[in-house]
């Protein structure tokens, strides 16, 4: 009966499961990895449908105190660091009065930060005819916002015991509008409210943080209805 009602609106839902390609803003590393969602398809058109979607990736990326201090140091205050320990040093001593010569252990110690990203968005998708075939091969475009959060900033309570408390912990959990492209194609075999599609989408993110970049994503569903 479910089934039934679903296809007679004309509403689809469903879920996807298929691959991530992004990097998490506070290590600068790659959070690539696995994603998962749902979606809920309605009809406007014969050949338009608007497609409203959830999607979740997570990793974990090992880090140094060191490489964590140069990324997150650029990202806040635009001083670059890299591939310069000697400056970075001096710039930790200057201005957070903190000397990590005497806590070398724990600038080069391994540490494990973990990431996540919310995708929340809305896309309006054109079908492009090919005839009869149960394969409908379709463009689309949208937005919404990727909310990502990141507890790498736990080195930075190690940071607040060394210099005394001068320097405020403020964790990265920020949310990201972007605007969005998908290609993709679907198999929709006649009467079965059932369809399989894959389908590839790029986000660019519009805020002014410029240390978030494009997001990839390849997948793959199955939609319930017609």
């Amino acid at each position: 009966m479910l089934i039934c009602g679903i296809s007679t609106a004309g509403v689809r839902f469903g879920g996807r499961i298929g691959y991530y390609n992004g990097n998490d803003p506070r290590t600068g590393q790659s959070a690539s990895g696995a994603v998962f969602g749902g979606q809920l398809s309605f009809p406007l058109l014969s050949l338009v449908e608007l497609e409203v979607s959830g999607s979740y990736a997570g990793s974990e990326s090992d880090i140094t105190m060191e490489q964590y201090l140069v990324t997150y140091i650029e990202n806040e205050y635009g001083q670059n660091f890299r591939e310069d320990t000697t400056g970075l040093y001096q710039y930790l001593e200057n201005e957070w009065g903190w000397s990590p010569e005497s806590s070398e252990s724990q600038m080069l110690g391994g540490y494990t930060a973990t990431f996540h990203d919310i995708d929340l968005g809305a896309t309006m998708k054109i079908r492009i005819p090919i005839g009869a075939l149960p394969l409908k091969p379709y463009i689309g475009a949208g937005g919404g916002a990727h909310i990502l959060f990141s507890d790498a900033d736990v080195l930075l309570q190690v940071i607040n015991e060394e210099t005394g408390g001068s320097v405020s912990i403020d964790p990265y959990d920020h949310v990201h509008p972007g605007i969005h492209g998908v290609l993709g194609v679907s198999f929709e075999p006649p009467l079965v409210p059932l369809s399989v599609f894959a389908e590839y989408k790029y986000t660019k993110p519009i805020s002014s943080d410029k240390e978030v970049d494009g997001i990839s994503m390849f997948y793959g569903g199955v939609n319930l209805g017609f």
